[in-house]
């Protein structure tokens, strides 16, 4: 023992102190407050709804009555909870774009793009 109470074998295996890191963003004014990036929030919903319309168009006809909510409902969550938004309104959005994707009328009707453009246009800037 050394005259400070340490084992000197301790000594022999050197100093083992832990590092301290800190994190530090590289671009804070790319981001908001929910962490969603400038570009996400700008073309987001209008993305989101020309997806679900490509994907109604893809749906036309006899293949969109038995697929169109099979298919719609899927990319209707995804979608919805990538914008933010929570597990009970991410259902509800499903639901539609299911329903949507599944009528046969909608398919020439960007409807899906005009309601994202609709929503950006009301988000604060």
């Amino acid at each position: 023992m050394t005259g400070n109470g340490v084992e000197a074998s301790s000594e022999k295996k050197g100093s083992q102190d832990a590092l301290e890191v800190e994190v530090e963003r590289l671009d804070d004014q790319a981001e908001g407050a929910d962490g969603a990036s400038r570009w996400g929030r700008a073309i987001g919903p209008v993305l989101s709804g020309l997806i679900i319309d490509v994907l109604d168009l893809a749906t036309l006809g006899g293949v969109g009555m038995s697929l169109g909510f099979l298919l719609g409902t899927p990319a209707g969550w995804y979608l919805a909870r990538n914008l933010g938004l929570d597990r009970r309104r991410a259902l509800y959005v499903a639901l539609a774009c299911g329903v949507y994707c599944a009528i046969p009328v909608t398919s020439p009707v960007p409807i899906a793009t005009l309601l994202g453009v609709w929503v950006r246009a009301r988000q604060p800037a």
